[in-house]
């Protein structure tokens, strides 16, 4: 790891922001045919305070070292936009945000990469007052579409299931299952197991979890979370089943807690272009 010289980032994003500065902090090069290898550049932007940038991505496209090698992983697919944690940890604090790009290892006979070029991302919700919608007592809302301004603004719909809207879609799903089978030449205690079979699988709910109606047809929606009485942030995960979405969490779900949508719009999303060289290497 090595800390290197502060290097210059003339800026020409989409909508217009000031000239952006960046440090090469960090330099991580691990040279091995392992599973972990890799080169990892982590950047510093002096000028944006970690908590301001919800999460970021680079978006790379030349790196070379100075023997000439791609560094480019085509395998990794595009990068995509990852959680600033430490940002999220203390909004007081004023450090400054940090983002990384992972590339494939250098040749052994290189000491410097040569360029990176491509493009920072910062998803930054204080931009815009649609970027977040917070739901309370979100279980008491089963049942119906959620309302919120920042969810209509960004064509995003959420419509938590009640307990007797569940019990028609699992024997919606059955009668279809139960079709399926008959079709297939089913019948008696055969097509009864194979309908019994799905019916164990199908819409498996833990008791933290909540089956939702979604659509986001304008890939807007960046994170979710719950948020209890104190105001502590719950991870949420989801996951489609059957055409549904259930949303899950480790721990279970108290009548006063809030849903928190967290959503990608041209306002809170920040591109700057960006070029290093001779990025000297540990």
């Amino acid at each position: 790891m090595r800390k290197l010289a502060l290097l210059a980032l003339v800026a020409l994003p989409l909508l217009a922001q000031p000239k952006l500065d960046l440090t090469v902090k960090q330099v991580n090069d691990r040279r091995t045919k392992g599973s972990f290898s890799q080169l990892m550049i982590t950047l510093e932007l002096p000028k944006v305070p970690s908590p301001s940038v919800a999460a970021s991505r680079v978006l790379v496209t030349t790196a070379v070292d100075d023997t000439g090698r791609n560094l480019i992983d085509t395998e990794r697919g595009e990068a995509e936009l990852e959680a600033n944690r430490s940002g999220m940890i203390d909004p007081k604090d004023v450090r400054p945000v940090t983002v990384s790009v992972t590339l494939k290892n250098p040749d052994r006979k290189a000491t410097t990469v040569k360029q990176v070029a491509g493009e920072i991302e910062l998803y930054m919700p204080s931009k815009d007052p649609n970027s977040i919608a917070d739901i309370p007592k979100f279980l008491s809302l089963a049942g119906k579409p959620l309302s919120h301004k920042a969810l209509k603004a960004n064509g995003v719909e959420i419509a938590p299931l009640s307990a007797s809207q569940i019990a028609a879609e699992r024997k919606r799903l059955s009668d279809i299952k139960r079709k399926d089978g008959t079709e297939a030449g089913m019948t008696g205690e055969d097509l009864e197991n194979y309908v019994k079979t799905f019916e164990g699988m199908q819409l498996n709910l833990e008791p933290s979890d909540v089956l939702v109606r979604l659509k986001d047809p304008n890939r807007r929606i960046q994170d979710m979370s719950y948020v209890d009485a104190k105001g502590e942030v719950k991870h949420l995960s989801w996951r489609e089943d059957e055409g549904l979405y259930i949303f899950s969490t480790w721990e279970k779900i108290e009548p006063d807690w809030k849903l928190r949508v967290s959503m990608k719009t041209p306002k809170n999303i920040a591109r700057y272009p960006f070029t290093l060289s001779d990025v000297p290497l540990p």
